[in-house]
């Protein structure tokens, strides 16, 4: 086990990294699983995890160098911590106990991620740094002032990545001290074959329902999967689901309570699948559309475990206010196998 602590310089600030490195017990010591993190959006910058064959190999995409991201427009808030609320609320804007609030409308006409300097763009606090048996937790915190783009009350957040041989479990919380909305999410960027496309991906979803979206990206209902090219509750390959919906960029409505599967990524080309378990309501499938270099288009799948968007909006679809003396959390696993 390793775990080194380093600076990269970018421009007028650094960006903390650390790189976690395990092995399996009782073994000769050589990593079977390699991540770094990033304080700037409390972020995974890479995850490394061994193929079929035992070979380790990147997983999530990263931009070339470190500094790169802290520039907003080549970062698409890539492996990052997504708040105050992840994905969109319309008009940008929400009212909350009688009172409109007007946020950062950085999608216009909606707010996405938080706003423009939303926590993706924030550089957290390393809190702790807990080495047990085979095993890293690593706590990062954030104090999101009051009227922190637009959001009302002072929200202090933390995000805990524990590692350990075959599995990243990112546990989220929150705290406030005036009523506000809260969702937060982690926005990984995944190809488990290390290739320009993830159109040979297979990719299973055990909703039975999706939210239908308006052209902008705001709920306009529930709606069933059945019958149509969004149904992933069998295993799909990704590239005929891509050409048959334009790309996905869908919030299915995971089945289940608790913390329970909600997607299965496999990777033909390495025999590596990742498994995502999660007790949020909702899960974003985002082949990456919009992408750009020095990525390819659909060269990966984000699979964001989170509340649903546009609740500030539409109480009918889930809880999504958090109120002083109460505390948000939720927790996501990723799970990595091979076959």
């Amino acid at each position: 086990m390793t775990v080194t602590r380093r600076t990269v310089e970018a421009g007028d600030v650094g960006i903390g990294v650390i790189d976690i490195a395990l092995g399996q017990p009782d073994a000769d010591g050589a990593p079977v699983i390699r991540v770094s993190l990033l304080d700037l959006g409390a972020a995974l910058h890479s995850v490394e995890v061994p193929d079929r064959d035992g070979r380790l190999g990147q997983v999530h995409l990263s931009l070339p160098r470190v500094a790169d991201y802290a520039d907003i427009p080549r970062n698409p808030h890539l492996g990052s911590t997504l708040g105050r609320y992840a994905n969109r609320i319309a008009g940008g804007a929400f009212t909350l106990d009688g009172t409109t609030y007007q946020l950062d409308a950085n999608n216009p006409p909606n707010t996405l991620h938080g706003g423009l300097h939303g926590f993706d763009r924030h550089t957290w606090t390393v809190d702790a740094i807990d080495e047990s048996a085979n095993a890293v937790a690593v706590t990062f915190g954030l104090v999101s002032p009051d009227g922190d783009e637009g959001f009302p009350g002072a929200m202090t957040a933390h995000t805990t990545y524990r590692i350990s041989p075959g599995r990243i479990e990112i546990e989220m919380l929150a705290t406030t001290d005036a009523p506000t909305v809260v969702s937060l999410a982690n926005h990984g960027y995944w190809n488990l074959d290390g290739s320009t496309s993830i159109a040979d991906h297979v990719l299973e979803v055990p909703a039975h329902r999706r939210l239908s979206m308006d052209p902008t990206g705001i709920p306009t209902g529930i709606v069933d999967v059945a019958g149509t090219p969004y149904d992933l509750l069998a295993p799909h390959r990704l590239g005929p689901v891509i050409e048959a919906t334009g790309g996905l960029d869908d919030c299915y409505l995971i089945d289940g309570v608790g913390i329970r599967v909600a997607a299965r990524l496999h990777g033909p080309a390495s025999g590596r699948t990742m498994t995502v378990s999660s007790d949020a309501p909702g899960l974003q499938v985002y082949t990456g559309n919009s992408l750009h270099p020095p990525f390819e288009v659909h060269q990966s799948v984000s699979l964001e475990a989170q509340r649903l968007p546009d609740a500030p909006n539409q109480p009918a679809l889930g809880e999504c206010v958090l109120r002083p003396g109460e505390h948000y959390t939720t927790t996501t696993r990723l799970d990595f196998t091979t076959k």
